[in-house]
C-alpha cells in the first residue's frame, strides 16, 4: 500500500508563497516516507501563476526528497499544459497527476485525444485523475481502455465516489495502479484492490495516515479517521485542511487564494478535528512532531 499526500500550498497574508512552511510540510512527509503531490486542487495549482509554479517545483526538487514527488497538470488550454509538462520534464520528479479537463466538458473522443497529447509530451509517468465533481465529466471508462497500454500511463486517482466505477477501471486495466482519491473511502477501496491513497488529511497527520493506509481494515483507525473527515470536509477542499494546519502551526497562516476563503469554514470545527486524532493509538517511536 502506498500513500501520497496532496500537499497544500502555504501562503502569507499578502498572497505570496510561504516557502518556509512548504519546506516544513515536505520535510515531515519525507521523514515518514509519504510521497507528495504538488499543485493539485489541494495545492491550489490553478490559482498560481506560471512563474510561481515553476519556483515552487524547483524549490521542492532542490530539497532532494527521498520520497516520490508528483506534479499536477491541469487546465483547458492545451498549449499551456504542454508548456508546463515540457518544463517539468527536465526536473527530477517522479511523475505527473493529469486532471480531466475542467469546465469544457469534453466527450469521449475529445478526452482521449487530450490525454493522448499530454501523455505523448510527458517524459515521466502519469496518474490520470478522475474528479467529476470539479471537472463536470468523469474519466471515461473507454478513455482508460483506449490508453491502457500507453507507456506513460502509470495509474488512476479515483475521486469519483463510486466503488462500482473503481472496480470497472480495475477490470479494464488490471495492470494500472489505482489510487483512492477520497480519504473517506480508503477502507472500502483498499478492500477492492486499491494500490494506495492520495490523501488530504495526511498533510496534518502524516504518521497516522501512513499507519491507516497500511492497516485499512483496523476498525479503531477507521473510526477515528472517519470522525476527523466529518469535521474537515464540511467545506470545499483545501479550506478545512489549511485551517487545521494553521491551528497545529504546521503552516504560518491559513491563507487561501480567491475564490476560496477561510470564511467559508466554521473554525469551531478545528478543535474537534484535532482532538479526535489525539485518541489515535500511539506509535512506539514517533518519527517527528509538529510542536
Amino acid at each position: 500500500m502506498h500513500l501520497l499526500t496532496a500537499t497544500v500550498t502555504p501562503f502569507f497574508p499578502n498572497g505570496t508563497i510561504d516557502f518556509a512552511s512548504l519546506e516544513r510540510l515536505l520535510s515531515f512527509q519525507d521523514a515518514v516516507g509519504n510521497g507528495v503531490v504538488l499543485l493539485g486542487s489541494t495545492g491550489e495549482g490553478l490559482s498560481l501563476t506560471k512563474k510561481e509554479k515553476q519556483a515552487l517545483i524547483c524549490f521542492a526538487c532542490d530539497l532532494q526528497l527521498k520520497v516520490p514527488l508528483f506534479v499536477g497538470t491541469s487546465g483547458t488550454l492545451l498549449e499551456e499544459v504542454l508548456d508546463w509538462i515540457h518544463f517539468c520534464n527536465d526536473l527530477p520528479i517522479s511523475g505527473f497527476l493529469m486532471t480531466t479537463p475542467i469546465y469544457t466538458k469534453p466527450k469521449l473522443c475529445g478526452q482521449i485525444l487530450w490525454f493522448e497529447a499530454v501523455l505523448n509530451a510527458a517524459k515521466h509517468p502519469a496518474i490520470l485523475y478522475n474528479i467529476p465533481s470539479r471537472a463536470a465529466t468523469p474519466l471515461y471508462l473507454d478513455t482508460v481502455k483506449a490508453l491502457a497500454h500507453h507507456p506513460q500511463f502509470l495509474g488512476i486517482k479515483d475521486s469519483g465516489g463510486s466503488l462500482e466505477e473503481f472496480q470497472s477501471y480495475k477490470s479494464i486495466a488490471p495492470h494500472i495502479q489505482l489510487y483512492c482519491g477520497d480519504d473517506v473511502l480508503w477502507s472500502e477501496m483498499a478492500a477492492c484492490g486499491a494500490h494506495g491513497l492520495i490523501s488530504v488529511l495526511s498533510n496534518a497527520w502524516p504518521e497516522e495516515a501512513r499507519e491507516y493506509v497500511l492497516n485499512p481494515q483496523e476498525q479503531d483507525y477507521r473510526s477515528l479517521w472517519m470522525e476527523t473527515c466529518r469535521w474537515v470536509y464540511t467545506t470545499t477542499n483545501p479550506i478545512g485542511i489549511k485551517a487545521i494546519l494553521a491551528y497545529k502551526k504546521a503552516i504560518t497562516h491559513a491563507q487561501l487564494r480567491l475564490p476560496l476563503s477561510i470564511e467559508d469554514f466554521d473554525l469551531e470545527n478545528v478543535s474537534p478535528a484535532v482532538e479526535s486524532m489525539l485518541a489515535w493509538p500511539k506509535l512506539r517511536t514517533s518519527v517527528f512532531s509538529y510542536s
